[in-house]
């Protein structure tokens, strides 16, 4: 019971955290992924508690650089991946997941999805975030 509230309590801090998403309803996300609103989509699990969680954030410098910047004093740690895409952990709230940084009609956009207690392991959400890209028909750029 715990462990469900702590987990809960936690989405709810991601969630709120995410004020500066962007309030975008053109992107397409993942099958089973619900719109939530202000750029948060969330894909619940068969409890109907949170699973994962995808963010599209209007890009600003000062987001990107806390992003890309290892923070090994709050156990953050990023890692470069391929195709100018990233993998990070988040040891403070349990949290790993993969981003990108994409550009839309002139505007950039971080896209962002982030599973909470999956060990490091970047498969589901790296593959969320290639489907994301074949959905929408983009490309992650290089900044």
């Amino acid at each position: 019971m715990f462990k469900k509230i702590v987990l809960c309590l936690v989405f709810a801090m991601m969630i709120i955290g995410a004020v500066s998403a962007a309030n975008q309803t053109n992107f397409k996300a993942p099958s089973d992924f619900v719109d939530i609103g202000d750029g948060v989509y969330v894909l619940y699990d068969s409890l109907q508690n949170a699973d994962e969680i995808l963010s599209v954030v209007e890009y600003n410098e000062h987001d990107w650089k806390d992003y890309t910047t290892n923070d090994t004093e709050n156990k953050y740690v990023v890692y470069k991946d391929k195709n100018n895409t990233y993998n990070f952990t988040d040891g403070s709230v349990n949290e790993a997941g993969s981003f990108e940084l994409i550009e839309v009609n002139g505007e950039k956009f971080i896209i962002d999805f982030a599973k909470t207690g999956n060990n490091g392991d970047f498969n589901k959400t790296y593959t969320n975030l290639l489907e994301f890209n074949n959905l929408n028909n983009i490309k992650p750029i290089e900044k």
